[in-house]
């Protein structure tokens, strides 16, 4: 199974000022994605909330127009925005048809650009945000997801967790201060990909590609995570009334994504829990009847990625889905896999890698992990080398080296998980 890796390869030039635009051009595509990426994350926030609220507010009100009218002209033009907070980066996505680009162009310079986030338009954000955390706190997987990321990363941006006081402590002007010191042109990255022209691209050095975009730049980090940061704390459990599953997650920081070393941990990864039939689906799932699936994967953070095994399981089986994860990971640990059983990864693997990139905007949206990790197509090429010539006795020493129990972090919630 061969993938052309040039495709990964966007055409790259950069605007009067700096910003690089990555473009992947599809002629046969009557359809535009335009992403704005910005390191504007909520690792560089001041206040919870604050760096979430900017992004999904992008547009909702301008200098020259409100919200509704900004709203009006992209659906008059059939085009769309979407908004995406994260814990390194920020992104906002319009999509339109090609034929109105020259249309919607002026529309992103008005919200990238003059965002003035009113009062009214806050108030509503923080309303229906209030209302979802009061739904999530419900939730087994809501709730694992929060206790996870604080037990890995304790007091770090990375594992604060919103608390219900923070969204009546947040004000226009954290939106204003952040937004004035991340969204400007030294912090932009674009990416455009579909069926534009050159008289696009124009149109973009036109509205984003001046000297005036500048501003109060900062990178705002409240520091560095290192692994001696590691909290003292291993284990969560948290007992959920009433609820009829339990959240498990199992995890801890791994080596960085460009590391030499990944490429074969993402082999043991996906050994383990990374495909449908994986050794955790076939025990888990299969056999056992525990769950209705269960997988591990990896989080890119651009500090420390994180590896996680996560499952929601029968209330009154968390004890025994831990025992069997441990058991799994024992056995990769001292018997190489069989040769079959690694022939059946290296399909699945490429053929899910094939799949997540079959379009010209699957291509496009793959540039945020490349920004965020600094790597580039290179990555999936050495990945594939990697794939097809690793051995199971290499898998084995692989697990062995960085499937540790004692760096685990475990964090079960639900009825009975104890």
């Amino acid at each position: 199974m061969k993938f052309d890796y040039s495709r990964l390869e966007p055409e790259t030039r950069s605007l009067a000022n700096g910003i690089p635009v990555y473009g992947f051009p599809d002629a046969s595509l009557d359809l535009v994605r335009l992403e704005f990426i910005f390191e504007a994350g909520a690792y560089f926030q001041q206040k919870p909330l604050q760096a979430a609220a900017c992004c999904s507010l992008i547009g909702a009100g301008t200098r020259n127009f409100p919200a509704r009218v900004i709203s009006e002209k992209l659906d008059y033009y059939g085009a769309y925005v979407e908004r995406y907070p994260d814990k390194d980066q920020a992104s906002v996505v319009f999509y339109c048809m090609s034929r109105y680009l020259e249309n919607v162009i002026p529309l992103c310079v008005e919200a990238v650009r003059r965002s003035v986030f009113p009062e009214e338009e806050l108030e509503t954000y923080v309303r229906k945000q209030h209302q979802k955390f009061l739904v999530d706190r419900q939730k087994v997987s809501e709730v694992s997801r929060r206790e996870f990321y604080s037990l890995v990363f304790g007091s770090h941006p990375y594992g604060r967790a919103v608390e219900e006081t923070d969204f009546q402590a947040l004000r226009r002007e954290d939106l204003q201060d952040f937004y004035k010191r991340f969204y400007v042109a030294e912090n932009c990255k674009i990416v455009l990909a579909g069926g534009y022209s050159s008289r696009h691209l124009a149109m973009l050095e036109e509205g984003f590609g001046g000297k005036d975009w500048s501003g109060e730049r900062s990178d705002g980090r409240l520091g560095v995570f290192s692994l001696a940061d590691l909290p003292a704390e291993r284990r969560a459990d948290k007992p959920m009334e009433g609820a009829l599953q339990a959240s498990v997650r199992i995890g801890m920081p791994l080596c960085p994504v460009s590391s030499p070393d990944f490429a074969a941990f993402k082999v043991v990864d996906y050994v383990l829990g990374g495909y449908f039939g994986s050794r955790l689906m076939r025990n888990i799932r299969e056999d056992k009847g525990y769950t209705y699936g269960i997988s591990s994967y990896v989080i890119p953070l651009r500090q420390v990625p994180v590896w996680m095994i996560s499952s929601e399981v029968k209330a009154d089986c968390t004890g025994k889905v831990l025992s069997e994860i441990e058991r799994e990971i024992a056995k990769l640990q001292k018997k190489p896999v069989p040769d079959a059983e690694l022939e059946r990864v290296r399909q699945a693997y490429m053929g899910d890698f094939v799949r997540e990139l079959d379009g010209t905007f699957d291509l496009a949206e793959r540039m945020k992990f490349f920004i965020l990790c600094g790597i580039g197509a290179d990555f999936y090429r050495r990945n594939e080398e990697v794939l097809f010539s690793i051995t199971p006795e290499e898998i084995r020493r692989t697990a062995c080296r960085f499937l540790d129990p004692a760096a685990f972090r475990i964090v079960t919630v639900g009825a009975g998980n104890r």
